[in-house]
């Protein structure tokens, strides 16, 4: 929590992110959402005072605006080039940015996936 809201009194922050996060255990959380707000998800029009609507059982979070001014969002979004993030600060960085999968398509290296299930399709090799 930052400590400005700590100081008034509140110490427990809902949040929904669309990464890895840590320190939100003591939290209301959401992790994981997605098409993450990189690849232009929901979350890359959301702004500070919007309306959300969280389902548990749904698995689902809907942003409370009018349809015109969604797709004015989203529109806007596109004109400036998509959501626009820091630049890699590292190889690592930069790697997991262009080759890992969304979330919802399970967060692999792409090129990964034509290894997945190896044992079902023929013998594999001693790997230890």
């Amino acid at each position: 929590m930052p400590a400005a809201l700590i100081k008034k009194g509140i110490t427990s922050l809902a949040c929904i992110g669309d990464g890895r996060q840590s320190g939100t255990s003591g939290s209301p959380s959401i992790l994981n959402a997605s098409p993450e707000a990189a690849a232009n998800g929901g979350l890359a029009i959301l702004k500070t005072g919007d309306r959300v609507r969280v389902d548990l059982n749904k698995g689902t979070a809907n942003i409370l605006i009018a349809k015109v001014e969604y797709a004015r969002r989203r529109a806007a979004l596109q004109k400036r080039g998509g959501f626009h993030y820091a630049e890699s600060q590292t190889p690592w960085q930069e790697i997991q940015r262009s080759m890992v999968d969304q979330l919802a398509d399970g967060m692999v290296l792409k090129p990964a996936v034509k290894y997945q299930r190896i044992a079902q399709k023929s013998l594999p090799r001693d790997n230890h």
